[in-house]
């Protein structure tokens, strides 16, 4: 046998050794797995959405003529119907499909204190309204129905337990709110309000950082690049809070002696409670007052008048110093 260097190199050229690229195969493999997942859980909320067919969202009532033939319907009728559409209403609203041409009437007097909606300006109004309501729960009870009619219009009035909690203000907030529907003869309603509340509970939670008032159209001035004297405190961050001069007994006086019910509201029995935001400046003057929650019909420009005329206030106070601090009053209109 020839073991001679020259006849090695000739064997090895016929038969050359090749390299085992499994390994760089299934490194290569992995990392393209990692950055898929990687994309899909940084960029995609719903991974598994993926592989799942679209969900169209269905509305509970299919057909929503449940209460376009009221007149034809006899009372026992009329309330099972009205039952379905209340609760198929929430239900819709719960679940994010809340449709307002399925519901309402093309302008709509009156929707949670608001008055004259068109559909878009509704929407608009709900989705705002839910966004400073965080764990909204509404439980109507459907044994309080009671409801009247007239031709083909129906007027349902009934009482509902709330819960929310308001993040801008720190609030926990609750009642049974007593509320009217007013159908018109193509079962949509045209109207819906708050007419009465009781059992109103309102718990004030510490904040976990600055809080900053409700609204869009203000911002207070907390930051502390700020000079102090230009700064405004919210409540809960002042140490002495600012108050009517006399207390809550002196300042319940002065709105019901200078109050007075605007007619529109007094002919249309609307009654509620108009929240209006204010500063209180150092000196006890009442400034920049706003509606942050009305009822209409009048009533929210009275409360501003009312408030706008208000005697000096006593400021509120940090370490003996007199701040500018952000308020919200409610002032309630009720027939007797």
């Amino acid at each position: 046998m020839d073991l001679t260097p020259e006849n090695n190199n000739e064997e090895s050229e016929k038969d050359p050794v090749r390299s085992d690229r499994s390994l760089w195969y299934m490194a290569t493999g992995l990392g393209l797995l990692i950055l898929i997942m990687g994309y899909l859980t940084l960029f995609v909320d719903d991974p598994w959405s993926i592989f799942s067919k679209e969900k169209t969202p269905v509305m509970v009532i299919d057909d929503n003529s449940l209460l376009d033939q009221s007149a034809s319907m006899s009372d026992e009728q009329v309330r099972s119907s009205l039952v379905k559409f209340i609760e198929a209403f929430y239900h819709d609203q719960r679940r994010g499909y809340f449709d307002p041409p399925s519901y309402f009437a093309p302008l709509t007097e009156t929707f949670y204190n608001y008055h004259n909606l068109n559909y878009t300006r509704l929407k608009d109004i709900y989705w705002k309204r839910m966004s400073q309501m965080s764990g909204f729960s509404r439980n109507w009870v459907v044994s309080s129905l009671e409801f009247s009619r007239a031709n083909s219009k129906i007027t349902a009035i009934y009482w509902a337990k709330e819960r929310y909690f308001r993040p801008s203000v720190r609030q926990q907030y609750s009642a049974d709110l007593k509320y009217e529907m007013r159908i018109n003869e193509e079962g949509k309603i045209e109207s819906l309000t708050v007419i009465e509340t009781r059992n109103e509970s309102v718990v004030q939670l510490a904040p976990d950082t600055v809080s900053t008032p409700p609204g869009e159209e203000f911002t207070p001035d907390i930051t502390t690049e700020a000079p102090a004297e230009n700064k405004i405190y919210d409540m809960a961050q002042v140490e002495v809070a600012p108050e009517f001069n006399g207390g809550q007994k002196e300042l319940s006086k002065y709105i019901a002696s200078n109050l007075k019910y605007p007619a529109v509201a007094r002919q249309n029995n609307v009654q509620g409670k108009v929240y209006l935001s204010f500063i209180v400046e150092k000196d006890g003057s009442i400034a920049d007052v706003k509606v942050r929650q009305g009822i209409g019909s009048g009533c929210d420009e009275e409360a501003i008048r009312i408030l706008q005329n208000s005697p000096a206030w006593k400021p509120g106070s940090i370490k003996g110093a007199s701040v500018r601090t952000y308020c919200i009053l409610p002032l309630t209109f009720q027939l007797q």
